[in-house]
């Protein structure tokens, strides 16, 4: 295991995130933590950008006026007086190093890049080729002699973070993996933590809940089809007191079959064995139901992961411009709206296109439904007409909005230009419309439980507009019935959500409760009135609206049919805000109480507590059945107990027991951070922050040791039988994305471990390119050699003629006549050969290498690698 690697990639994801505080202090000021949950962000982006732009001379160059800019930018912002919170600092430290360590854990015993179950090899490409390239953008590992069709901006920033702390592309892949869930979870817990805290409520436990929804939990799909199942297989090992267990689990299975089997024949379990962590992204027919804890363990390095964590830097964003409003200065809103959000949205574009619209939408939702009009922020008056009529009134603020939220999206366009003009694959799609929509079941089981806590939390603020409850739900269920028949389940489910977050938010007047009249809205400057709405209703608006979206819309690409890509990349962005949105709605269901409001007193507090119990355990079980086979905990691999539904308890246990720790050192820190703080009038400036960073250190090393402890001490300690196991794994922990072709591709590992360690920049190469998600195209992909052509994908980024033409020249080139030969490796200016058994199975007979030009370079037993001289081609 390289521990040396991973504590130098901490440490430097820890120094960034130090070097952005001031900077998030100077965008967030009015936030409970300042911004600090997104300032690695913040860092990265401002050195991402000057990458971006400089770096079309010289990456290394570009790399490093970047880091002079932020260091100049953050001693700059310290010595005006945005100061750095400490404190703050070192809470989010530790939810970084939790969320870090975790993922290392997991990729440590998982760390292969391979063909199979994803997109490593197109992932493995874009890291190794930003690696090679000394310029922006980087050449294309599947089509050589161009430079990449697709959202490179996520591998480019990996590249960034590999060239700072000197590490191999084989190591990079999973560190910088690791370093973007931390980001995501830790942006995730200062976004809820921000809204709790402009509410009142408990800031810490809306970030715990908002990281937890975020980066740990899962939908449903897992707990209808194994729920019955666990409760049998309990009930059955304790006898006759298991009785009501059994009951219990027919009555389950019985709900369940109401809504499986899913596509696919993915109906209710008997067992455990059933379990595969696959299923659950597959939730819809034809689509992909992604959330985030699948998708890092299945471990992609892919677009729609490295982009959600600045997706909420820009909602962070934009809840400062939500809790401001003309509090701030006109000129700071200016910068924010037309400066700020533009440069995100453009790094936004880069890492993954798919969230660019998103950009837009939530500027457009925050300015709509803000409690400030827009044009008083954008003006700076105070009062815009609140006297006019309700929808007028509505229609000219979400007017308005449109106009900057097009304004910003257009201006993030011109900052990314050089990637939309030259780079971009999108001149290959088109938006389409009415696709195959999803049923009842399928969107119960993949958004359910955020569909729960939103529909309770806007009845409970929003009852004393309504009719009873009763009503309500025979109103509810007729819409949901209706709009099922008609095959538009979506709309019944989540319009209402959409329609009842926007007048919550945007209804004033006054109303009657308990005899008083108030106003529903507005918080007294006493605290009688009824508690306002906040930012996360903002978010569950936007969740909503994207799910109805992509029922009704989608893009056209070539190579992939429907809306499958549509709904993969757009539900990523539904899991994380909406996940963000239902942390802080827990915690309000929890902890508010008022007259006004619904399910009040003892008894709400009591079943609101019972319920969030249970909907985290509902969501929790994909993620213990999943690790426990991951780590090698079941009887899924040689050597362990056997499986079933009590067999996995001591795992659960093993992994509960590690999170158990890190949350009594969490709470330790913590308590010792306010003891600190209600002591500052004794304690120095100096002390307090040297304590607090003593604190952190400790904490960060603890939380290091026992998370690569988990990887170490649940490796088999026999061979694994890949094939019986859902996941890949080798007999050590390491985070070498590489490692695997030695155990399983032994016969080509001497010669793609030489393309990668000995060959330099990026000279062309000649190889098969072979079908996707096989193992075809290793020597380009994992290494960044560039060859003439690479796997399918590339029809779609280049069009269907150009490939095609392409992969006639590469048969003709291996096996064509010498005067082709000649012509055709001149073209492409060919300067490596790679013969393996992929080639000689594909081209028969195989005869470029009896060209004068072409010699051996390096030859193997079953893999023989030629050299080029290009001089000598046209004698």
């Amino acid at each position: 295991m390289e521990y040396g690697l991973v504590a130098l990639w901490l440490f430097t994801y820890l120094v960034l995130l130090y070097l952005g505080m001031p900077l998030a202090h100077a965008l967030l000021p009015d936030l409970d933590d300042f911004g600090a949950g997104v300032a690695l962000q913040l860092a990265l982006a401002l050195v991402w950008l000057v990458v971006f732009f400089l770096g079309r001379l010289s990456i290394t160059i570009a790399l490093w006026i970047g880091l002079l800019a932020l260091g100049s930018l953050a001693a700059t912002l310290w010595y005006r007086g945005y100061d750095i919170d400490h404190a703050a600092y070192v809470r989010v430290a530790l939810v970084f190093t939790t969320a870090f360590c975790f993922l290392i854990a997991i990729r440590a015993v998982d760390p292969a890049a391979t063909p199979n179950a994803g997109e490593k090899f197109l992932d493995m490409g874009l890291l190794q080729s930003s690696l090679r390239g000394t310029t922006v953008p980087p050449e294309d590992a599947w089509f050589a002699g161009e430079s990449v069709r697709y959202y490179y901006g996520g591998h480019l920033l990996a590249s960034l973070l590999a060239r700072i702390t000197g590490t191999e592309g084989r190591f990079a892949y999973n560190l910088a993996l690791a370093g973007y869930y931390a980001m995501l979870v830790t942006a995730a817990y200062g976004l809820a933590r921000s809204i709790a805290a402009r509410r009142g409520f408990s800031a810490h436990r809306a970030g715990v809940f908002g990281a937890f929804f975020v980066g740990i939990a899962s939908n449903l799909q897992t707990t209808f089809r194994f729920g019955g199942a666990l409760l049998e297989r309990a009930g059955s090992g304790l006898g006759l007191l298991g009785a009501p267990l059994g009951y219990l689990a027919a009555g389950w299975n019985w709900v369940a079959g109401l809504f499986l089997p899913l596509p696919r024949d993915r109906g209710i379990a008997d067992s455990i064995s059933e379990f595969s962590y696959w299923s659950a992204s597959r939730v819809i027919d034809t689509a992909i139901t992604e959330f985030p804890l699948f998708a890092w363990l299945n471990g992609d390095l892919h677009a729609h992961m490295m982009s959600t964590s600045f997706l909420l830097v820009v909602t962070t964003i934009l809840l400062q411009l939500f809790v401001a409003g003309t509090d701030r200065s006109r000129k700071r809103t200016l910068f924010t709206l037309f400066g700020v959000l533009p440069a995100l949205g453009a790094v936004v574009a880069v890492v993954n296109t798919w969230s660019f619209p998103a950009v837009g939408g939530l500027i457009v939702l925050t300015l709509a439904l803000g409690p400030t009009h827009p044009l008083a922020l954008l003006k700076g008056a105070t009062d815009r007409g609140s006297s006019s009529w309700f929808a007028a009134r509505e229609g000219k603020r979400l007017g308005v909005a449109l106009v900057v939220g097009v304004i910003v999206l257009a201006l993030a366009w011109v900052l990314s230009s050089p990637y939309w003009l030259f780079e971009s694959s999108t001149a290959n799609t088109y938006p389409g419309a009415f696709p195959g929509r999803s049923t009842f079941a399928e969107l119960l089981l993949t958004h359910g439980a955020f569909l729960l806590l939103y529909s309770l939390y806007l009845y409970r603020h929003g009852h004393y507009r309504l009719p009873e409850a009763a009503i309500v739900a025979v109103a509810a269920t007729t819409l949901v019935a209706v709009t099922t028949m008609l095959t538009v389940p979506a709309v019944g489910l989540f319009v209402p959500i959409i329609l009842g977050g926007w007048i919550l938010l945007r209804r004033s007047g006054p109303v009657s409760v308990a005899g008083q009249t108030v106003i529903p809205w507005r918080t007294d400057e006493d605290g009688e009135g009824p508690p306002q709405p906040g930012f996360e209703t903002v978010l569950l608006v936007a969740v909503a609206g994207l799910i109805v979206l992509v029922e009704f819309v989608y893009v056209v690409e070539p190579g992939a049919g429907g809306r499958f890509n549509t709904v993969f990349k757009v539900y990523m962005q539904v899991w994380v805000l909406a996940g963000v949105a239902a942390g802080v709605i827990l915690v309000r269901l929890l902890e508010e109480h008022h007259p006004a409001l619904s399910f009040s007193g003892r008894l709400g507090e009591r079943a609101f507590a019972g319920l969030g119990i249970v909907l985290m355990a509902a969501v929790s079980l994909y993620g213990i059945l999943a690790l426990t086979i991951h780590f090698g905990l079941t009887g899924d691999i040689a050597g362990s107990a056997p499986t079933d539904a009590l067999a996995v308890i001591p795992a659960w246990s093993a992994l509960a027991g590690f999170l158990l720790v890190l949350a009594i050192v969490w709470s330790l820190a913590t308590i010792a951070l306010d003891r600190l703080t209600e002591r500052s009038a004794v304690i120095n400036e100096g002390q307090r922050v040297g304590l607090t960073l003593v604190i952190g250190l400790l904490v960060v090393a603890a939380g290091l040791y026992g998370s690569l402890g988990i990887a170490a001490a649940y490796t088999p300690e026999e061979p694994v039988d890949t094939f019986g196991t859902d996941t890949e794994r080798i007999a050590d922990p390491t985070v070498d994305a590489l490692a695997f072709v030695e155990r399983d591709h032994n016969i080509e590992a001497a010669a793609i471990y030489w393309l990668n360690s000995e060959v330099e920049g990026q000279p062309n190469m000649l190889s098969d390119p072979g079908p996707q998600y096989r193992w075809y195209n290793g020597p380009a992909s994992l290494t960044g050699v560039p060859t003439v052509l690479g796997k399918l994908p590339e029809r779609a980024y280049r069009g269907p003629e150009v490939y095609d033409q392409r992969r006639k020249d590469v048969r003709t080139m291996f096996t064509g006549e010498p005067d082709e030969q000649r012509q055709l490796l001149a073209k492409y200016d060919v300067e490596l050969i790679y013969v393996g058994p992929n080639e000689r199975s594909e081209y028969r007979p195989i005869t470029v290498d009896r060209l004068e030009a072409v010699t051996v370079e390096k030859q193997w037993p079953v893999v023989t690698i030629y050299s080029v001289d290009q001089q000598a081609l046209g004698d």
